[in-house]
């Protein structure tokens, strides 16, 4: 019944069956709510949302008071429960095969999902750190986004303007953007290795900035315990879009305040010759990579 609720297969078409579906979820609370030196003992004892429910069903009638603490007979409750199991009992026997191929269907596709998602190409790069096919970005519309060949950039950054400030001339370069998927990274020297589509080019930050993106971040789940919901972008698989200048045979991360745009972009899927991109990370507490 647990895998079946999970995956929404049960059906809420009737009255009874609806009942039989509340009937079963209070079960379970009772059973959770249950302090453990109570459970051998003959009853359960009933919190406000248990009386509740079962008032609101009609079954008040089972409730004993004992002193302060309000409580059911499990044996009592055990007629109520299963009487309304047989409801799912005969659906799940009239269904069987029907319902067992569907189950098995979306927890193959769950698990399908979780460990098989992206291309080929995609695979690749998890498993063995190169592409044995295409680039996940070889189809992208480079000209859509502006993404330049790193190669056909000239060595010594290009002058965008200048201007004169305390006697001395400030040199704004042309900013560029390229793309590609991170294979290695430098604490260090604060430097990503990037396989874009010509090539691998080592890509330069500075050191805040590279810090602030290369940290995973984590929040609590619902049971309680710190999860990691987002890696550093600088991972081994990641793919990146980075707004800068070449110098020499690195390419360094730039902004300026009149340029516009962002020295970073993460990107989270890619479809045909389209992307999905973002520029912030996920909210959470910052924990450092390891």
């Amino acid at each position: 019944m647990a895998g079946l609720m999970k995956y929404k297969l049960v059906p809420e078409d009737t009255d009874e069956r609806v009942m039989a579906r509340r009937i079963y979820e209070f079960n379970r609370y009772l059973k959770a709510i249950t302090i453990p030196a109570n459970k051998l003992k003959p009853y359960y004892v009933l919190d406000e949302r248990a009386i509740n429910f079962l008032m609101d069903i009609q079954k008040e009638e089972i409730i004993a008071q004992n002193g302060n603490i309000y409580c059911i007979l499990k044996t009592d409750w055990e007629k109520i429960y299963q009487a309304h199991m047989d409801v799912f009992r005969k659906w799940i026997s009239e269904n069987h095969d029907y319902i067992l191929n569907t189950l098995n269907k979306l927890i193959f596709m769950d698990e399908w999902n979780k460990y098989a998602k992206g291309t080929i190409s995609a695979w690749e790069m998890e498993a063995l750190c190169f592409y044995y096919h295409d680039h996940e970005l070889a189809h992208i519309n480079n000209f859509r986004y502006g993404f330049v060949n790193f190669y056909d950039l000239p060595v010594e950054p290009e002058i965008d303007r200048s201007f004169i400030k305390g006697g001395k001339t400030i040199n704004l370069y042309k900013l560029y953007k390229i793309c590609g998927t991170c294979i290695a990274k430098n604490k260090n020297k604060s430097t990503v290795s990037l396989l874009t589509t010509n090539g691998v080019v080592d890509v330069k930050f500075r050191k805040e900035y590279f810090a602030l993106f290369d940290k995973r971040i984590s929040a609590k789940g619902e049971d309680g315990k710190k999860h990691i919901i987002e890696k550093s972008w600088f991972d081994r698989g990641s793919m990146i879009i980075v707004q800068g200048i070449r110098l020499d045979d690195m390419f360094v991360s730039k902004k300026y305040a009149s340029s516009g745009g962002h020295q970073l972009y993460k990107i989270d899927e890619v479809i045909d010759d389209e992307i999905k991109i973002r520029t912030t990370r996920a909210q959470g507490d910052e924990e450092e990579e390891e």
